[in-house]
């Protein structure tokens, strides 16, 4: 049976932890500020496979409902949880399918963070006529429970606008910040060598693809880039397209510059920041935390319009960012790599960039948590 915190506990519910996404991430990072101010709270989830309350740096207690992992049997746990626990302050759903088994289950004036919508994890190109039903289906349903009292909040623009389209619902913005340490700013002239770095789930939204070809045409202009600078680019993370990307960059003669680092730990992340000079991020998604993260290290970035961190980062000399489609990206690289060597961010004042605890404590306030 699944324990049962004290009943002013404020719940965040995941449905399912399956790997240590930016989801995740985002949660521990609420809960930390919580523990901090003093405000109980507890993760409900049907299973976790990753041991979240370890990677906390605090404790953390996260019920497993633990159903038989069958829709129906899904949301009949969930609903007989909220059964037992009417007094408590409104919930936080974390995410799309926590939303919709929410509103399922009955659960009424409860709040969300929408990390993306379908649009953003959907290969529309792919996707059937059942399929797209099914999805209208649900964003209904969404839409019905999101109007039902509570706070829905994204991290940008893109993603409100999304809300608003997908959920008739008016969203909030809260704006994440990165995983920093303390004073990790440091300029990083280009001498000899250049490193370029993506950190990333490799899918098809990643657009690594764009990045490989650029760099491919980059090889063949005169001079060649490795003739002006001795480059490499580091990919991080997997992912259904890791494979592809692998092929891909072996395909166009880049395997020797290119290396795909896979999943590794925070401490080898942190490793290869600090050597990197130029962070990648083409990327169409909901927000885009690493770009974040690279900025306030002192690495200048490039991001694609579609992510929704653009939305700060549009009017400064530390981004480059891309509109437009792929025929867009060798200008783009070939800007911001020229950039990069010529150090023309250098000498110009980092945007005020988002923190961890700015927007934990703005989710707790816009959920009236305390």
């Amino acid at each position: 049976m699944p324990s049962s915190p004290p009943p002013d506990s404020r719940i965040i519910v995941l449905t399912e932890i399956e790997a240590m996404g930016g989801a995740e991430r985002s949660l521990l990072a609420l809960a930390r500020w919580m523990y901090r101010q003093e405000i109980p709270c507890h993760v409900v989830t049907y299973v976790d496979h990753i041991g979240l309350a370890k990677r906390a740096e605090h404790p953390l207690e996260v019920v497993e409902l633990k159903p038989q992992m069958r829709p129906r049997k899904k949301i009949a746990g969930l609903r007989h949880y909220f059964a037992d626990r009417r007094g408590a302050p409104k919930p936080l759903m974390s995410g799309y399918q926590p939303a919709l088994h929410a509103t399922l289950a009955g659960v009424r004036g409860f709040h969300c963070l929408m990390h993306d919508t379908p649009s953003l994890f959907e290969d529309a190109a792919n996707v059937g006529l059942k399929q797209r039903l099914v999805r209208r289906v649900s964003d209904t349903i969404i839409g019905y429970g999101l109007r039902s009292g509570g706070r829905t909040i994204v991290t940008s623009e893109y993603l409100r606008g999304e809300c608003s389209r997908e959920f008739n619902v008016r969203a909030e913005i809260a704006r994440m910040g990165g995983l920093t340490s303390a004073n990790a700013f440091r300029p990083r002239p280009v001498t000899t060598e250049l490193r370029m770095l993506s950190v990333s789930r490799i899918e098809p939204n990643k657009r690594i693809d764009w990045v490989l070809r650029a760099l491919d045409r980059l090889e063949h202009e005169t001079p060649a880039l490795s003739k002006r600078v001795d480059w490499h680019f580091d990919v991080v993370g997997k992912g259904s397209a890791l494979e592809a990307m692998q092929q891909l960059a072996a395909k166009l003669g880049l395997a020797a510059r290119v290396h795909f680092h896979g999943y590794i730990s925070d401490a080898e992340l942190a490793k290869l920041y600090e050597t990197t000079h130029l962070f990648l991020m083409p990327a169409v998604q909901g927000y885009g935390i690493p770009a974040i993260e690279a900025l306030s290290r002192g690495i200048p970035v490039l991001l694609h319009r579609e992510s929704g961190v653009s939305d700060i980062l549009r009017r400064t000399p530390w981004a480059v960012v891309i509109e437009g489609k792929e025929s867009s990206m060798l200008s783009a690289v070939r800007s911001a790599i020229d950039g990069t060597i010529a150090g023309a961010q250098l000498s110009a004042p980092l945007p005020h960039l988002p923190t961890e605890d700015e927007w934990a404590e703005r989710v707790v306030r816009l959920c009236n948590w305390g």
